[in-house]
């Protein structure tokens, strides 16, 4: 199918993608917040993007042949 290759690009983007920007959003945050300005937004940005992995189950696993 055509869209294999599109589907098999996109489940470890989501997967993997999403989890690493949170990591590195919080990891922005604890640094700014050793200064003392603690933004709790980019701690929830972050925790939202880790909980985007989970979309990944939503997409469809390739059919192997």
């Amino acid at each position: 199918m055509a869209g294999d290759g599109a589907l098999r690009i996109l489940r470890p983007l989501l997967q993997f993608g999403f989890p690493l920007a949170g990591l590195i959003v919080i990891g922005h945050a604890v640094v700014i917040s050793m200064g003392g300005d603690i933004e709790r937004w980019q701690f929830a940005l972050g925790v939202l993007l880790i909980l985007l992995s989970f979309s990944a189950r939503l997409v469809p696993a390739p059919q192997r042949r």
